[in-house]
Order: structure tokens, then sequence, then C-alpha cells
């Protein structure tokens, strides 16, 4: 089995209800990274629940991107 990634850039993230409920490394502007899973996502923000249950919420303009890995067959 394979990864595979998929990076959305911050005009992608808004309203993206793929997003949710997916682990992810967020990425903001100032090149801080944050882990864990996306519990919303609306047009202005994104809140991520990370492994201490702690939520964090990122206005838009604050994110530069966010991965996501797939596993794959190959």
């Amino acid at each position: 089995m394979g990864k595979r990634q998929i990076v959305y850039k911050a005009e992608e993230i808004g309203g993206n209800n793929d997003l949710l409920d997916q682990e992810v490394d967020l990425i903001t502007i100032e090149d801080r990274v944050w882990h864990g899973r996306i519990v919303s996502v609306n047009q202005s923000e994104v809140i991520l629940r990370d492994a201490r249950s702690g939520k964090h919420k990122f206005i838009i303009e604050q994110i530069d991107k966010i991965y996501r890995d797939i596993v794959t067959d190959y």
C-alpha cells in the first residue's frame, strides 16, 4: 500500500465539505503546522480538533494550505 497527498490551497478550502472529519495537516501563513481532524468548515473559518481534543479556530485568511494523506492500493 502507498500514500497519496492531496493539497488544498486557501482558495479551495472555504465551504469544502470534502474536508469534514478528515485527518489533515494545516499550515498557516506564519508557517505553523497544526495536525488534527476538521470538525467544521464554512466560507470564513475552519475548526480543527487536535489529538488532545482541543479545538482551534482558523479564519480562511490565516491558512496557507491543508494537506491530506490518502492510502492507496498501489
